[in-house]
């Protein structure tokens, strides 16, 4: 992708929503090759939008806000990355939850806990902070409620994408077997027949 090129359809292949947050890091493990999916405040309001983590009548307000407060914008950008690799972080490399606790806490705060049909649900303001307060609570059900027994991430040596691998065996070693997949089953046949 080009640096001048943005996401048109957000990757949803991690199996729960707080995942795909992490998987908005491409190239996680080659640092040279790293591109953010989240470049502005929009791409936070797209990516919540085409993962439901807001409504779609939240859109145009949202946007709004951002255009009215650029400054702010930035910083709630600023912010929802750092939930995101604090996300990363406590699921992948074995840190504490503390920065998820908090925006968990920040979001329950800022809530309202209203029934919703057959469940009950927290309704937020809409605000600049409205997709991470949301993003907040996706992060907690995924640690109190997902089985992380099946946790995994991509095995190709520079993807990094993370997922809950749900298939059958418990296999699963490629985040897109027809992406990662293939580039690395046709890297190690070349290597073999090198080798052969």
């Amino acid at each position: 992708m080009s640096t001048d090129t943005r996401r048109a359809v957000f990757s949803q292949i991690g199996g729960h929503t707080a995942l795909d947050l992490v998987n908005t890091v491409e190239w996680r493990l080659a640092p040279e090759r790293h591109i953010d999916d989240l470049r502005d405040y929009d791409d936070v309001v797209r990516w919540a939008s085409q993962l439901g983590v807001v409504r779609d009548d939240d859109r145009a307000p949202l946007r709004a806000l951002a255009e009215a407060s650029t400054r702010e914008a930035e910083e709630e950008l600023s912010r929802v990355r750092g939930l995101r690799e604090a996300v990363y972080s406590t699921l992948f490399e074995g840190d504490e939850p503390g920065i998820l606790v908090a925006e968990y806490a920040a979001a329950v705060e800022r809530g309202t806990l209203t029934r919703g049909g057959a469940a009950w649900e927290w309704e937020l303001p809409v605000d600049l902070a409205m997709p991470r307060h949301r993003i907040a609570l996706e992060a907690y059900d995924l640690l109190t409620h997902a089985d992380l027994s099946v946790l995994a991430q991509c095995q190709d040596a520079e993807c990094g994408w993370v997922f809950l691998d749900n298939s059958p065996r418990h296999n699963r070693r490629w985040c897109v077997a027809a992406d990662c997949g293939n580039r690395n089953r046709a890297r190690e046949f070349y290597r073999r027949s090198r080798q052969g």
